[in-house]
């Protein structure tokens, strides 16, 4: 099980490599990608099939994982599908790279936290525990809301892309105007979105590096990290 889950880790590694040549352009890089991308299905599959041997929780890590899985599958064939149609491609090449900033970090994580589960059961059937594995372990359950705050992301950057460039402009053109530490209420007001959905997509913005956040006054603000201070 162990090798199983990192032979698909290596896959996935393989798979990112071919993400700058598919921004080029490459059809060779697209279609390599799409059977990568396949052979990563095909064994966390089978991995699932034996999932429930190990505990829940690596059940649904497992599940969570084919799902995304699955998004950039169809993601990846509207691109394999427009390759020879140039305005089509550029615009779901942009898709998939903007796809890409949450996908790579929720299946890498998800990976290594089902490597280390399967790890935990194995040491376990042996009988001693090194601290290390509980090291990780302890690790999991801050890992768990970081992976819930990209899982929402990731779900509105397939259904709802504009939203988060909605918000992210508002806050980059708020920055550049002059404020350089942006509330949730001014966001709220100038994009017309939801508090809660407003604060999604924030959370998993600063996660993955596009947004800093302090706390101010009790409340957090935000801007957009290129921006920086004067």
């Amino acid at each position: 099980m162990i090798e199983r889950l990192k032979k698909v880790r290596d896959l996935h590694r393989s798979f990112e490599d071919l993400i700058p040549h598919i921004a080029e352009g490459s059809k060779e890089a697209t279609i390599k990608a799409y059977q990568t991308l396949n052979e990563e299905i095909r064994e966390i599959s089978e991995i699932l099939d034996e999932a429930f041997t190990i505990g829940r929780e690596f059940e649904g890590s497992a599940k969570e994982t084919i799902r995304v899985l699955m998004q950039m599958k169809g993601i990846l064939e509207d691109v394999l599908s427009n390759l020879d149609d140039r305005g089509k491609l550029e615009f779901h090449v942009k898709k998939l790279l903007s796809f890409n900033r949450s996908f790579d970090y929720i299946v890498t994580e998800n990976l290594n936290t089902l490597i280390t589960y399967a790890e935990f059961v194995e040491i376990v059937k042996e009988g001693k525990i090194p601290s290390s594995v509980l090291d990780k372990i302890s690790e999991v359950e801050r890992f768990a809301h970081k992976l819930d705050a990209l899982i929402k992301f990731l779900r509105l950057l397939y259904d709802k892309p504009s939203d988060i460039f909605k918000v992210e402009f508002s806050l980059r053109k708020a920055n550049e105007s002059g404020m350089r530490w942006v509330d949730e209420w001014y966001l709220q007001k100038d994009t017309g979105l939801s508090g809660d959905e407003i604060r999604d997509i924030l959370d998993s913005l600063t996660l993955i590096g596009v947004v800093e956040r302090k706390e101010r006054g009790g409340g957090s603000v935000y801007r957009v990290r290129d921006i920086g201070e004067d």
